[in-house]
């Protein structure tokens, strides 16, 4: 098995030396079909993955009543069909004034455990009391802003009127009377009846919700239990689509990548049949790989680096500055591979030869004997069977095939 993986020494054949890397070994209408063949394995392969993380009983999730109360990381689903998972969302408290979002929860086996809906239970009636009050301070509020507009139209035409008796005029606008003066005390006593009304309520709802927010604190301290099996739960499922998928991908991951390596050792044209497969497995593999670590870990690590690199200046550049090293390292790296394998001096003698030209300094070996006449290297002898000439780094003479070591 290990050796698979036991580094050996590239083999360039000399007996075929027009079978370079210029050469195109697949036809464009075989590229299309191999492209055809990786998008229908990628689909057909996503998925079956997606079908094994349905077998494990998925846990029963947790109600909506929940989600004001998560006072821990919890996860959702751990795969869906269409979408990457949307694991360890944060939830925060809030109270609504308008609707009632606990009413018709549907509860889990594990809520019930915990004696979660009997806790909501106690908490609907200051619920519904804190909604009725609400709905009561929005109509004396809608009163006083009513209210408030007269006062004010009423005092302005009693001043008017005022002004207008000052100036002794026979028949005034704004009569400044009695009835006007009682109308504006009517007013200053109910837009003050009013406002007494709304500081009663308000100081109500005050009481109510600090009682609503005891009976919370009860309930997110019931829940923590809860979370932590749900929890449990979570991560057996997500462990047991891990393991389902992986027993499923890995094998067949291995055999195609036995075969590539065969098929690849012996220089072969079926190999790039083997390598479409196998970049179908591969990617696979790395779904399967990377999603059991995503839920593990891995985002709620990157969640912390992201916090970091957003508090921190220095430590972002820095960070960015080693991504930019790091990608000078690794596509450098690449191109500095495939140039060495693409001029590796073997293949370039056989280049040269393929085109007349002298391995050494390129000359036209036309103008050629037995040496180069620009470098002067020697790049043909005599064959010892037949005394003809042959190029001395080829390994048959071309006039009587006879042979030689190398």
């Amino acid at each position: 098995m290990w050796s698979l993986f036991r580094k050996k020494v590239e083999e360039i054949s000399r007996t075929n030396p027009g079978f370079e890397e210029t050469e195109r070994r697949t036809p464009k209408a075989g590229i299309l079909l191999l492209i055809i063949m990786f998008v229908a394995g990628m689909f057909f392969g996503w998925s079956a993955l997606d079908d094994l993380a349905r077998i494990p009983n998925i846990p029963t999730a947790l109600s909506n009543c929940s989600n004001s109360f998560r006072s821990a990381y919890v996860s959702g689903r751990i795969v869906e069909p269409s979408e990457p998972p949307k694991l360890y969302k944060e939830y925060t408290d809030y109270y609504s004034n308008s609707y009632d979002p606990y009413k018709n929860c549907q509860f889990n086996e594990i809520e019930e455990k915990y004696g979660i809906p009997s806790l909501f239970e106690k908490r609907r009636p200051v619920q519904d009391e804190i909604d009725n009050i609400s709905k009561e301070l929005g109509k004396i509020q809608n009163e006083i802003n009513g209210v408030q507009p007269l006062i004010d139209q009423r005092a302005k035409e009693y001043d008017l009127g005022l002004q207008e008796l000052q100036a002794r005029i026979q028949d005034p606008a704004f009569p400044a009377d009695t009835a006007q003066r009682e109308s504006i005390k009517q007013l200053l006593a109910q837009h003050k009846l009013l406002l007494e009304k709304r500081a009663k309520l308000n100081a109500q709802l005050s009481l109510l919700r600090e009682d609503l927010k005891g009976i919370d604190n009860e309930i997110r301290e019931a829940y923590k239990p809860v979370l932590e099996e749900y929890n449990k739960q979570l991560r057996w499922y997500d462990f047991m689509v891990f393991l389902l998928q992986f027993v499923f991908v890995l094998p067949f991951f291995w055999i195609v990548f036995a075969l590539y390596l065969r098929q690849y050792r012996k220089n072969s044209p079926y190999a790039v049949i083997y390598l479409g497969i196998l970049g179908v497995a591969s990617i696979l593999l790395l779904r399967v790989i990377l999603m059991w670590f995503w839920g593990l870990f891995l985002q709620s690590v990157l969640e912390t680096i992201f916090r970091w690199l957003a508090e921190f200046e220095l430590l972002r550049s820095i960070v960015f500055y080693g991504g930019m090293l790091l990608s000078f390292a690794v596509f450098g790296g690449a191109v500095y591979y495939l140039q060495k394998k693409i001029f590796d001096p073997r293949r370039v003698m056989l280049r040269r030869f393929r085109a007349r030209q002298c391995p050494h300094c390129q000359t036209d070996l036309n103008l050629s004997g037995l040496y180069c006449p620009n470098c002067g290297r020697q790049i043909r002898d005599k064959c010892p069977q037949c005394a003809g000439e042959r190029f001395i780094n080829l390994p048959a003479c071309p006039h009587c095939g006879a042979s030689k070591q190398l």
